[in-house]
């Protein structure tokens, strides 16, 4: 923060003026074709914060984020240096954009995904940006890079930081001007590259104040503290002196490394997926953005870019315009720089005090906006002093590119701790099946952008704001909110209760059920449970999806096998696992999947190999090998009798299976005295089934 001083301070005058107006419509990029990298390089090294925009041509993604980009820097330029480079041209080398992979011959560094954005913040920071590419979280970002840490005066300023983040790494120090400092900003800044939203807040205050907040007046500084979202207090027990940027870091990933179980922030399906293995998961999908999140065209992306900057624009000049009428903004220096100490009139009608003059509205114009800011690094000015309207409106006006209608992480993530909070007093009072109940976990994800993902849910979506829904995955569980057109936190708070009280209903994905086509059957969810409970046949099962393309290949396989053997006793069932779901039990976690579930023991289900080869005669051989005997004869029968090519080989294979089956029953003749009805009896089947191959055979 002190390094945001001195670039502030050393804008010029011009440059001041000129931004009263707004800035340009052509923002300035530095690019590479027309350049070249290492000329972009030495200059973005000359600015205090650079952006080196690395893409290729030929992406459409890359493309896209260009439009982000460019207008971010029509918005920014005055804070940094930007560059673009091109790294499909041949005049642009791009290697050494990042550090060499250590130990591996070759690697010169080149990026690794496109588009990617390395930010250099001094002459030793360095980081890549993480984040999505759209407007909004690129602004945020931004504004998160020219102000890293937060300032917290007292406990109440800590309080309101917590209220809307996830966790809290407070830095308490005697003064800025301690190496220690310089060292948890660097800490601040590399952070943005894990958490770009900055869920998890650097916070800083200094001296007796930070003293006050550790309620000693003698306590010894600096310390370092973390604030997880359960109130947990975690100190940094680095010796003071020895500890470098990256013992911070590290300390704080390993602080918080189990803290995404119980964050409140929003975020993505992954997050769901990770908490659900551990508590049942409130998540609440928001109708957010759609400018930034839909998959447009990049025409209708930088209309929809226009249309926000435009905003923003009219936003910024109305203000302005408000301050240029009203006397109270207006730009107001110390009277007793303007006076000669025995005269009592201005000197403001000399040359050279003029340029003075104008050099001290700069400084106090500056020096006020840190104040507004950062009130940690500015004198006590007088209270008429207060407002900096130029900066003022410049700050509103990026403020305004970074916050969309729906909010920020920060309003998000206090939306997420206040439903936790209701979920924590409801399960603290719920009186039924109180020993069986778990706290709830909250996720705020985007309903537009991870539509497929509520989609694969079964989860129908008619056009609400708001999408609830609980899974609880130790129940094998989905409870999804009744529709509701406006979304209300008394249905909420409903919805919540009874789910404790265990009076909700479950929501499975059960496509419709299908007509039998041909020698196969098309089973939904409820259809296949009932056959695998009842069963009173083999049930040969293909779980796929309709976009798998090996799918296609084993369900031809299948459909071939199917017409050979399907018949009263064995049953071939192909079962969409995209649009149903089973128990974990019965789920595969391999596409396409091959089951055969035996009529007399169900539960000693074989799944088809996945090193074998997938071909007829493969799938044929394997569910014939998973028949009863009697049951794998008339299966090669019934096969014989539907071919219309190599009849008699096939019954030629038929009638050695009997031999080979006669032969090991008759050596179980011989071991099992007390089995021997049931020997017999099997004696006989294969008897006449040999009578019935014979007189094939003659035919």
């Amino acid at each position: 923060m002190k390094i945001i001083f001195l670039v502030l301070l050393a804008l010029p005058i011009a440059q001041l003026d000129a931004t009263k107006s707004g800035t340009s419509d052509q923002a300035t990029i530095v690019e590479c074709p027309g350049r070249t990298v290492p000329q972009i390089r030495t200059e973005a090294s000359e600015s205090e914060i650079s952006l080196l925009f690395y893409y290729v041509s030929w992406a459409s993604e890359a493309r896209q984020a260009r439009l982000v980009y460019n207008g971010m820097a029509h918005y920014y330029q005055e804070y940094a240096f930007f560059g673009a480079i091109d790294c499909w041209h041949l005049q642009c080398n791009c290697s050494r954009t990042l550090m060499p992979a250590p130990g591996v011959a070759g690697a010169g560094g080149y990026p690794d995904k496109w588009p990617t954005l390395i930010v250099r913040y001094g002459q030793k920071q360095l980081l890549q940006y993480q984040g999505a590419w759209s407007f909004e979280e690129l602004a945020r970002f931004m504004n998160n890079l020219l102000q890293p840490l937060d300032r917290a005066h007292s406990s109440q300023d800590l309080a309101a930081i917590r209220k809307h983040s996830d966790a809290v790494v407070l830095g308490l120090l005697d003064s800025p001007d301690d190496k220690a400092y310089k060292l948890y900003l660097a800490a601040g800044l590399r952070w943005l590259e894990l958490d770009p939203e900055r869920n998890i807040r650097f916070t800083v205050n200094f001296g007796n104040s930070a003293r006050k907040m550790l309620k000693s007046s003698e306590a010894k500084l600096p310390q370092f503290v973390v604030i997880d979202s359960r109130n947990g207090v975690h100190t940094f027990n680095g010796t003071s002196g020895l500890w470098k940027t990256m013992d911070i870091l590290r300390w704080v990933r390993s602080t918080l490394k189990n803290m995404s179980l119980f964050s409140n922030g929003y975020g993505t399906p992954m997050t769901i997926a990770m908490k659900a293995r551990h508590v049942p998961v409130l998540a609440m999908g928001v109708r957010m953005n759609q400018y930034h999140h839909a998959s447009v065209m990049g025409d209708e992306m930088a209309n929809a870019q226009k249309k926000q900057s435009e905003e923003c624009e009219d936003y910024w000049k109305q203000m302005q315009e408000q301050s240029e009428d009203s006397p109270s903004s207006l730009m107001q220096v110390p009277m007793e720089l303007y006076r000669d100490s025995d005269s009592e009139q201005p000197r403001s009608c000399y040359p050279v005090w003029s340029k003075n003059k104008a050099v001290l509205k700069n400084y106090y114009r500056i020096n006020r906006y840190l104040n507004h800011l950062w009130r940690q690094y500015s004198h006590q000015n007088h209270p008429r002093y207060q407002n900096v309207p130029h900066l003022l409106r410049l700050h509103s006006r990026n403020l305004c590119l970074a916050h969309s209608q729906h909010g920020t992480p920060a309003i998000k993530i206090g939306i997420a701790k206040m439903v936790t909070k209701y979920g924590q007093l409801i399960w603290q009072h719920s009186t039924e099946h109180a020993a069986h109940n778990r706290s709830l976990g909250v996720v705020i994800f985007d309903s537009v952008k991870y539509r497929d993902y509520l989609h694969q849910l079964g989860i129908q979506q008619h056009h609400q704001q708001v999408q609830v829904f609980i899974l609880d995955a130790a129940e094998e569980s989905l409870y999804v909110m009744p529709q509701q057109h406006t979304f209300s936190y008394v249905a909420l708070k409903d919805f919540i209760r009874q789910f404790y009280a265990r009076t909700l209903p479950r929501t499975h994905k059960n496509a419709p059920a299908m007509i039998d086509s041909g020698f196969s059957k098309k089973y939904n969810r409820q259809m296949l449970l009932q056959a695998l409970q009842r069963p009173n046949a083999t049930n040969v099962v293909l779980m796929h999806r309709p976009d798998c393309a090996l799918s296609a290949v084993l369900s031809q396989a299948f459909l071939q096998v199917s017409a050979l053997l399907s018949s009263p006793e064995v049953h071939f069932v192909r079962f969409d696992s995209q649009s149903n779901d089973l128990p974990w039990e019965l789920a595969m976690p391999i596409t396409p999947s091959l089951i055969v579930f035996p009529q007399a023991k169900t539960a000693e289900s074989v799944v088809f190999p996945t090193d074998v080869r997938i071909d007829v005669q493969s799938v044929f051989a394997f569910v014939i090998a998973q028949l009863e005997p009697e049951q794998q004869v008339r299966s090669v029968l019934t096969s014989c009798r539907r071919r219309m090519r190599n009849v008699r080989s096939c019954l030629d294979f038929a009638r050695n299976l009997v031999l080979q089956h006669v032969s090991q029953y008759l050596k179980f003749w011989e071991i099992y005295e007390r089995e021997r009805d049931d020997i017999l009896s099997h004696l006989k089947e294969f008897n006449n089934l040999h009578m019935s191959i014979e007189s094939s055979i003659r035919l």
